[in-house]
């Protein structure tokens, strides 16, 4: 957990879920400030902006790699995703009861106004930021970077990606835009690369254009925005400097 240097008793406070990238040595040290690539120091910059941050290692990656030390990187990734199938659950659903254990966590702070809390993150990141905030309220405004597009466009170029973005059952029951449109009314940045390899565009634009429906019928059409720019896989300056903004907008202390 990082905490501003300065500022009132109690702060509005940022979940920051780390990237994939397949590298399961590296985690919360990335948005902490501790690796050396400075486009995923998200955490960090929140902080000194004057929010309480905090970051955790996912299932698999850093320090929750596999204990028994038999598997490793992706083989361990598998190995969880897919004896969870066969209990009837999913990689995905642990990831976000760890998210929601983080803001339990947050609640308990006294550093931290609980009703102004939010989330952050970059690619696997953007994913967990998804999926927790469909599924918990108490994320008040979101930021996802290069999380995800659609199913049909992943299916269509054959697209593989991290164990947890296929969620049992998800193509029989609609596909993210489903997902996303369960966070109207609250505020949900979907921030992307127009030539990202991973989540082509117009898989991004129907997943936003079918949750778009759901935020204009709860009256928050403007709480469902979206920033592209040129490049590739990346979480750049100017997505971070829009996404903090978009933070700012909805959870930022009143002057």
């Amino acid at each position: 957990m990082l905490l501003p240097k300065s500022g009132p008793p109690r702060h509005p406070a940022i979940l920051c879920h780390h990237q994939h990238g397949g590298e399961f040595h590296v985690g919360k040290d990335g948005p902490a400030g501790l690796g050396s690539d400075a486009n995923q120091h998200y955490a960090l910059e929140l902080a000194r902006r004057g929010y309480v941050t905090i970051v955790f290692d996912a299932l698999c990656f850093h320090e929750r790699q596999d204990a028994a030390g038999k598997l490793k990187g992706a083989d361990y990734e598998r190995y969880e995703a897919m004896y969870r199938i066969t209990e009837g659950k999913s990689l995905q659903a642990k990831y976000v009861w760890d998210a929601r254990r983080a803001l339990d966590y947050l609640e308990t702070r006294p550093e931290v106004d609980a009703s102004r809390l939010g989330m952050i993150g970059h690619s696997l990141g953007g994913q967990e930021t998804l999926f927790t905030a469909a599924i918990d309220t108490r994320i008040r405004a979101a930021a996802s970077s290069c999380g995800f597009g659609s199913l049909r466009t992943l299916k269509r170029d054959r697209i593989n990606h991290n164990y947890a973005l296929f969620v049992p059952a998800l193509a029989n029951n609609g596909d993210y835009g489903a997902v996303l449109g369960l966070v109207a009314p609250r505020p949900f940045l979907v921030a992307a690369r127009s030539d990202d390899p991973i989540f082509p565009k117009d898989g991004i634009e129907e997943t936003v254009a079918a949750a778009r429906r759901a935020y204009v019928a709860a009256g928050a059409a403007d709480r469902l925005a979206t920033f592209f720019e040129p490049g590739t896989h990346a979480f750049s300056p100017m997505m971070r400097t829009t996404a903090y903004a978009w933070l700012d907008r909805w959870l930022a202390p009143t002057e």
